[in-house]
């Protein structure tokens, strides 16, 4: 098949969508990968296209970037007059450990997801009930019961289920609406309708779909043991920023997705200064060291 891949970033967060261009070549993509973002090309941008067909795109809104994905993946379905067969959305703080032909796979017959950290809540749970409630006030069937959670950092779908990408963009409107504002990530408490609003949206998107889910555990995305297909470096302390050590004497030494990051920070396209990236790295394996004598309970 042919695929598209692509992801979103502003700021520091280009470092991350580096190490995952490098992950993606080393699972065996050539396919397009496309760069969304707001603010300067990154350095790295010229090396990359010796890597592979790299292109990036200025993001154009004042939307949290999170926001944009539904209207992101559209974009790449569209592109060269819609050649791909599939997209996908990586969020640049994740990287891929398993082969390209298992990706491919995954989303060549449904809607490819990764459950979230938080991934079981109950067809019947309140918050689902409300989140019902909201479907019907807006005029909006529920279509099937869930009780899985999905993480929006990942998705990938074949170009027949591309309406899903309206329908989460249109529920996500109706979010934001409620929300008050698309700058934040977080939002509120737990217990206001939407917390996590764009995360929220795509999950209120499914219950009211019929695209095929072709869904993973938390596993595939690092947040248990045993998965073999994602790193997910979630949380504000991202691996390209360091401070491993630091966090390893409070207690809480490296994960598996920041180690995973290191695996693919040093090429083919260069994501740090040679004597940086040594440096990050003694750093991570002092961490990991001190980490097997001493963790928070």
């Amino acid at each position: 098949m042919n695929a598209i891949v692509g992801t979103l970033f502003e700021g520091g967060y280009h470092t991350g969508a580096a190490a995952l261009l490098n992950s993606l070549h080393a699972a065996g993509f050539r396919g397009t990968f496309v760069c969304g973002h707001r603010g300067p090309v990154p350095q790295w941008a010229e090396a990359s296209r010796a890597v592979m067909d790299v292109r990036f795109v200025q993001v154009d809104t004042t939307v949290h970037l999170t926001y944009h994905k539904p209207d992101f993946l559209q974009t790449l379905l569209s592109l060269d007059n819609g050649y791909a067969d599939q997209a996908f959305y990586f969020d640049p703080d994740i990287v891929t450990i398993a082969p390209w032909e298992v990706l491919s796979r995954w989303a060549a017959d449904g809607v490819a997801l990764c459950e979230d950290v938080n991934n079981y809540i109950p067809a019947r749970h309140p918050y689902r009930l409300r989140w019902g409630d909201f479907l019907r006030s807006n005029s909006i069937e529920v279509t099937r019961q869930l009780d899985r959670y999905y993480n929006a950092g990942f998705i990938g779908l074949p170009r027949a289920e591309a309406p899903l990408l309206e329908h989460w963009r249109r529920v996500n409107s109706l979010c934001i609406a409620v929300s008050g504002t698309a700058s934040k990530l977080k939002l509120s408490g737990p217990n206001e309708l939407f917390h996590s609003t764009d995360q929220d949206a795509l999950n209120l998107a499914l219950m009211s779909s019929s695209a095929p889910i072709n869904g993973a555990g938390p596993e595939s995305m690092g947040f248990a043991p045993g998965g073999h297909l994602l790193a997910h470096a979630v949380g504000r302390h991202k691996p390209w920023s360091g401070g491993f050590l630091r966090a390893a004497l409070r207690g809480t030494p490296p994960s598996s997705a920041q180690k995973a990051f290191f695996r693919y920070a040093s090429g083919p396209v260069p994501v740090f200064r040679r004597s940086q990236l040594q440096r990050l790295r003694c750093s991570l394996l002092a961490a990991a060291l001190l980490g097997r004598l001493y963790r928070r309970a």
